[in-house]
């Protein structure tokens, strides 16, 4: 992504394996390739596992190198291929992520990859958590270069040991030593081998075949251990920057190992599988996100603001504004400092309308939000609202009913109050007389009955009223029909039908002259002994 949180690139593996997972994307040379990680399950003989009446199922790790522009494969490692299984302290079917190893759901995780980094050279450095092993890869034919700890090590440890690990970096080599950093977790949530995560520097000699630490960095208090996750990054200033893992925790460290930062994004709530400190300005595309709220709508209950900008770094204050109406005026409440990811502020007077500008530390306006309508709860829940906040409800009805359930309101009841917030009389929230929501299940139905009740006698009265204007229309026709055929005896019925059917008889359903009293109407037609006598050619 670029700094407007933009996809510049998506990167793929291939070779018709199995999606890339989340445990390693690093790009390298320059961004020109990537390293990522695989886990492909593959049907295997664990009959020395115990799974003798057919195939076992296990999970190989891969990794590969990516061409950024082309998604061609340059490089790819198989654990198979140069790591047996029985090197593994991670049996079958022992913790929440080793697997059963008896269907392709379930895989035996028996290496379990969890880092990738290159060298100048062209070789790689990988970790393995379930072998509890960090090897030197050749970026020539893929084969093991050398092993740090697990069951065959190329080294002896001095002073240390370590299981679990995560996030191996290289830091620096030359023809007779190594210098590396790794994550300790020494516990996987099942087995313990350390009393506390750490952080380590490790220096491995290749003349004399050891490995020993020469730095530590420890938890606050060295009591924090985590069973996955977590890694450890070195800094320009030689200053160790920590993520701890399931715990999501963060540290930094001096050169000497001094804790100078101490700090979390959350407790116990969520994970964080790694952490890293860089330089960053993070412009995002979208606008600030604002929230308001108010107990209640009238003058004297106070507006409290929520405002975030995800991703935006520049932000330093937020400025507050709020009005009568949606389209203003506008007047400037207040301006407050940023205060992480989500700042609060309170305005004791209330405003339905509002807006925030997001503001950087030159006083230039970074972003504004859209007009929000301030959310005020119905008359109902007030009672079991904050003035600042409303938590979620957690089930129908109230404290102590039996089997609530939820209730299906009148159609057409108002309950989105800025979609019409010039009329707030038709919206139910704002506790206009008659028109709350039910309050409880047998008054909701009530409710429903009784506006259904009415219809039907209306309607049939409606009915009754139509049918006696039909028949006296249609008997008051026939006595037309009568008389003109008393008085006429050279006009024949039909042609008298014929004009009479441009009075009322003849006009259409929905026509209103056909349903008022034609005794008020003119005649439309003159009776025969009315006509006007012909005249003659010479007249």
């Amino acid at each position: 992504m670029d700094n407007r949180y933009r996809i510049v690139k998506t990167v793929t593996t291939g070779g018709g394996i199995a999606s890339s997972d989340m445990h390693e994307f690093r790009l390298v040379n320059d961004g020109k390739t990537a390293l990522m990680t695989v886990y492909q399950q593959r049907q295997f003989d664990m009959s020395l596992w115990n799974v003798r009446t057919g195939m076992g199922w296990l999970m190989e790790s891969v990794f590969q190198e990516i061409d950024v522009e082309t998604n061609q494969v340059m490089f790819e490692w198989r654990s198979l291929d140069h790591v047996d299984p029985s090197m593994s302290y991670t049996y079958p079917s022992s913790t929440d992520t080793s697997g059963t190893g008896l269907e392709p759901r379930s895989p035996w995780d028996y290496f379990h990859i969890n880092s990738v980094d290159k060298n100048k050279d062209g070789d790689y450095l990988i970790s393995s958590r379930h072998t509890s092993c960090i090897y030197k890869i050749s970026g020539k034919d893929g084969s093991v270069l050398w092993r740090l700890h697990g069951a065959d090590p190329s080294f002896k440890n001095i002073n240390f040991s370590f299981s679990q690990q995560h996030d191996a970096r290289w830091l620096g080599e030359n023809a007779t030593h190594t210098l590396l950093s790794l994550y300790n977790n020494g516990y996987n949530g099942y087995n313990q081998t350390h009393p506390y995560s750490s952080g380590m520097i490790i220096l491995i000699d290749h003349v004399a075949k050891t490995a020993t630490q020469v730095r530590e960095y420890k938890p606050l208090n060295d009591d924090m251990i985590s069973s996955s996750q977590g890694n450890m990054q070195v800094l320009p200033n030689r200053n160790v920057f920590i993520g701890w893992g399931n715990n999501a925790y963060i540290s930094e460290h001096d050169e000497q190992g001094r804790l100078v930062f101490w700090g979390y994004i959350d407790k116990d709530r969520i994970m964080n599988y790694r952490a890293l400190k860089f330089e960053w300005e993070g412009n995002p595309t979208d606008v600030p996100a604002l929230w308001t709220y108010a107990k209640t709508n009238d003058g004297f209950s106070p507006t409290t603001f929520y405002v975030s900008w995800n991703g935006a770094t520049r932000v330093k204050h937020w400025r507050f504004y709020g009005a009568a109406n949606s389209t203003g005026p506008y007047e400037l409440l207040g301006q407050v400092d940023k205060q992480g990811f989500e700042t609060m502020y309170t305005n004791s007077t209330f405003y339905p309308w509002s807006y925030v500008e997001a503001v950087d530390g030159q006083g230039g306006v970074l972003g504004k939000s859209r007009n929000q309508f301030t959310f005020t709860p119905s008359p109902d829940v007030q009672g079991y609202c904050a003035d600042d906040f409303c938590n979620k409800a957690e089930a129908y009805g109230l404290a102590g009913e039996v089997d609530p359930q939820p209730f299906i309101p009148p159609v057409g009841i108002n309950s989105v109050p800025w979609i019409d917030p010039d009329h707030p009389e038709s919206h139910y929230n704002l506790g206009q007389p008659g028109a709350a929501a039910p309050t409880s299940a047998p008054q909701g139905a009530k409710g429903l009955h009784a506006q259904a009740g009415w219809i039907v006698p209306v309607t049939a009265v409606a009915l009754a009223v139509i049918g006696v204007i039909l028949i006296l229309r249609v008997s008051r026709r026939q006595r037309h029909l009568q008389r003109a055929k008393e008085r006429s005896s050279s006009e024949s019925l039909n042609e008298h039908e014929a004009k009479a059917s441009t009075g009322a008889a003849g006009l259409c359903w929905w026509d209103w002259r056909r349903w008022v009293d034609s005794q008020n109407e003119p005649h439309h037609y003159f009776p025969l002994s009315e006509q006007r006598p012909h005249r003659h050619a010479d007249s």
